[in-house]
């Protein structure tokens, strides 16, 4: 007799499966770098994106309409996993769609620092993790020290409190420690806690090894490149990544052939290393997930698939606008 546990879990991967099936392909992108910006609208109103393409083309035209359009059907989608999850998939799925969480609280803070108007930080807005859209106009109606103060004894109450002592950079660094923090204390059962922190880990790796080639391409410190590590990582520990911080380019080009992540062709080449770095994070998910189909990884899976469906939507989009050379566009995203 099936588990309650395992029954919970066929049923969220069965819905996302079918959610997974909606995902554009690669020979769609394919068809649409050949395609002008407004074929390639056309081409989405008849797809998932529909709705938020007609709902917001009263307000907004061009990149922008495709831009919000994007952002509303992630966090519509994200909402409609978490929604119809239960048990402990959905205490784990919650929990990792809290990032959304930390990205619109640093779009808060970035934009009422530049003085922007409140509409054009709300165009950023994912809602798809804690704070409700509402939550999230509440905040724009506030300064940033009552946005701090609201939030203290919250898992970003530490971070918010250094804004105004420390570089806003270094903020934004200790909510991203701070959610991490927070994601891989979560506990479920032994396998599921143990699948899913496995796999936030791999995650963690991924963002640190990005943080140290884009540091040094800067020509930061060893201890500045250390100072930015999240930590947690599964093989690339705060102990591995100082020693990668003291490299070349060259050396760290071979030292990472030591990693899960491999060897990347030319980390000279930040765009391109992170865009490889990134096709081998989504292979890693695809086998992982196919080894445990009855766990919270195949949904994790397509919530990562979604997002770079949207990244290279948006990168098709603006580039297409801008009458940017196909090539250079697809150089910029990640199809697999």
């Amino acid at each position: 007799m099936i588990s309650r546990t395992k029954a919970a879990y066929a049923y969220i991967v069965a819905r996302t499966k079918v959610m997974k099936s909606r995902l554009l392909k690669s020979e769609d992108f394919r068809k649409l770098l050949n395609m002008s910006f407004d074929e390639i609208m056309r081409f989405l109103e008849e797809t998932e994106y529909k709705k938020e393409i007609d709902e917001m083309a009263y307000k907004y035209s061009g990149p922008k309409l495709l831009d919000y359009a994007l952002s509303s059907n992630l966090a519509k989608t994200y909402r409609k996993i978490y929604s119809v999850s239960f048990g402990d998939a959905k205490m784990l799925i919650g929990q990792y769609l809290r990032r959304w969480d930390v990205w619109n609280l640093i779009n808060i803070i970035r934009g009422k620092n530049a003085n922007l108007p409140a509409e054009v930080i709300e165009e950023t807005f994912v809602p798809a993790g804690e704070f409700s859209l509402e939550d999230l106009r509440s905040m724009l109606s506030k300064e940033i020290s009552e946005i701090a103060k609201e939030l203290e004894g919250t898992i970003y109450g530490e971070a918010l409190s250094k804004i105004g002592s420390v570089p806003m950079s270094v903020v934004e660094d200790e909510l991203w420690k701070s959610y991490y923090r927070a994601v891989l204390s979560v506990k479920a059962n032994d396998f599921e806690s143990r699948v899913f922190t496995h796999f936030v880990r791999m995650e963690v790796d991924l963002r640190n090894i990005k943080t140290i080639l884009r540091l040094k391409a800067e020509g930061d410190t060893a201890e500045e490149i250390i100072a930015r590590i999240v930590p947690g990582g599964y093989e690339l520990t705060e102990e591995e990544a100082r020693k990668l911080a003291t490299m070349t380019f060259e050396e760290v080009s071979k030292s990472l052939e030591g990693f899960w992540f491999g060897k990347i062709t030319n980390v000279h080449d930040l765009g391109r290393a992170e865009i490889e770095l990134d096709k081998i994070w989504i292979e890693a998910i695809a086998k992982r997930a196919g080894n445990y189909p009855l766990s919270v990884l195949p949904v994790l899976q397509y919530i990562v698939l979604k997002k770079v469906e949207v990244d290279n939507l948006r990168i098709l989009g603006w580039g297409k606008w801008h009458s940017i050379p196909n090539e250079e566009i697809e150089k910029e995203m990640v199809i697999v």
